[in-house]
């Protein structure tokens, strides 16, 4: 699908739709309609005063006239009350554009991009905004759906952004171009986690860091089982010792040249397929483990966007990549494994595996000299139950990192709420045969206890963990969030990244 900024003037021939939006009962349109295009501005006007459209909230109006000049059929899209809006509601009205689209097999449409504007939504904002959102509205996984004769006739190929200020166009086409990264970047993410786990090994994983390696210049080496012995990852090698598929820890590093200001380290947990290892998981949505790699696609996702939009700071990405299967092969409930940085580890659950493998890399992360490190995994079942989707589980030791994250997390629409990380958690995962339990004791606090044994193998003070367990999946379509994977993570990485002190 193809997207383009184009000025008043500018649109030639008749698309199929033409959509614009409107506040409820607006004093004032927010742009002068009849500039472009002077019969739908009637239409409106009509609308209004029949009381046949008021501009309610998800509230659709449209009509087909032979004298529109600009498309065959206009629509207009309510936005609701306007002292209500907001960045959210923005990216939900844009994506039923891709839903009014789609309904009417529409193959190319028209977006009035100023009908949308209210305080606090600026011009520059929204012009980020609104490719980007309907990029992601348009993804759908159906890679290995037999495709229909009749879908590829009625494609949407083509989306036009009218705006009515061509002195703004460098402006406008630099947001074009971030928004078509970031949301290229969420896509791409996405697609590695819907894929299945029999065509996204951690094989797999490494191949597809080596291309975006290769594309975007950047350092990419993967780390096998010999090299990984060596460097006494007991944690990453216990994980994937009952699978036939090696592990591989994948390293991308971007931006050497600006060491000077600073190293962030983003960590990513890739268990391309949990059964739960000897600790089995139940048979019902086992399925959906293949998402348990999301971490670690965040992290490639991200890296990727990253070598276009080019920061000025130095970034290594660390992606641990192995399979939890039960074979004979497998390790045991009771095991006890040194850790990359020495600490000793008695596995009780073997389905706890994402901590270990995550402990190795973040204890890896140390030759690189990070000043801020961030981890992503969909780690605890426990953070279901505490935030349901609705929200990232955030914990940390630094808590200006915290905050910035958070802050990203509200901009992009990707919610954190922080939780404690109080020393007296560690007394749940206090060992006695070895340094640390792999799960807590005594119940409770699952997703804090977790975190709690990540922080025995992160090397500086300044860490945040994001577990995004009951967010990077979704069993229903939600507006800019096809079912499947969401890709959350990248968003908010690019926007903490953009804005980096």
């Amino acid at each position: 699908m193809k997207i383009t900024n184009v000025f008043t003037g500018d649109s030639k021939g008749q698309a199929d739709l033409l959509i614009a939006a409107s506040f409820e009962h607006p004093k004032q349109p927010s742009f002068n309609l009849s500039l472009i295009d002077g019969e739908a501005s009637e239409i409106s006007k009509q609308a209004f005063s029949s009381g046949r459209f008021l501009g309610s909230e998800g509230s659709v109006f449209s009509s087909f006239n032979t004298g529109l000049k600009l498309a065959k059929e206009f629509v207009l899209i309510g936005l609701g009350k306007n002292e209500k809006w907001g960045r959210e509601n923005l990216r939900k009205s844009i994506s039923s554009v891709v839903c009014i689209a789609k309904s009417r097999r529409a193959k190319t449409v028209r977006i009035l991009a100023e009908s949308f504007l209210a305080a606090p939504i600026q011009l520059d904002l929204l012009s980020e905004i609104l490719p980007e959102i309907l990029k992601l509205s348009r993804y759908q996984f159906d890679k290995y759906l037999t495709p229909k004769k009749e879908d590829e006739k009625t494609e949407l190929s083509s989306i036009e952004i009218l705006y009515s200020k061509k002195a703004k166009k460098p402006a406008l086409d630099k947001a074009l171009h971030r928004a078509h990264v970031i949301s290229d970047a969420v896509c791409f993410t996405r697609t590695l986690i819907n894929e299945p786990a029999n065509q996204m090994p951690p094989r797999e994983m490494a191949r597809h860091a080596k291309e975006i390696a290769q594309k975007g210049n950047l350092h990419c080496e993967v780390l096998g089982v010999s090299e990984m012995k060596k460097l006494k990852m007991g944690g990453i090698i216990g994980v994937s010792q009952g699978s036939k598929e090696a592990p591989h820890l994948i390293i991308l590093e971007y931006g050497s040249q600006y060491k000077n200001h600073g190293t962030l380290c983003l960590i990513g947990k890739g268990v391309c397929f949990d059964t739960g290892g000897i600790s089995i998981k139940p048979s019902a949505n086992m399925e959906k483990m293949k998402y348990d790699m999301s971490g670690a696609a965040v992290v490639l996702g991200t890296l990727k966007a990253v070598s276009e939009l080019k920061p000025a700071l130095h970034i290594v990405g660390i992606a641990p990549c192995v399979e939890n299967m039960p074979d004979g092969g497998a390790q045991r409930p009771g095991d006890i494994v040194k850790m990359h940085n020495g600490k000793s580890v008695e596995v009780i659950n073997t389905d706890a595996e994402g901590r270990l493998i995550l402990a190795d890399a973040l204890a890896y992360s140390e030759r690189f000299k990070p000043t801020a490190i961030i981890d992503l995994a969909t780690l605890t079942g426990a953070c279901t139950v505490a935030l349901s989707d609705k929200a990232i589980g955030l914990l940390g030791t630094d808590q200006n990192l915290i905050e910035s994250v958070q802050k990203a997390g509200e901009k992009v629409g990707e919610r954190c709420w922080q939780l404690p990380l109080w020393d007296e958690y560690f007394d749940q995962i206090k060992g006695h045969h070895s340094d640390i339990l792999n799960v807590g004791t005594g119940g409770g606090g699952g997703t804090i206890t977790a975190a709690m044994f990540l922080k025995q193998f992160v090397p500086i003070k300044r860490w945040a963990h994001l577990d995004i367990a009951s967010t990077a999946w979704t069993d229903s379509n939600k507006p800019y969030r096809s079912r499947g994977a969401t890709g959350i993570g990248v968003r908010l990485l690019l926007e903490l990244i953009r804005n980096w002190k």
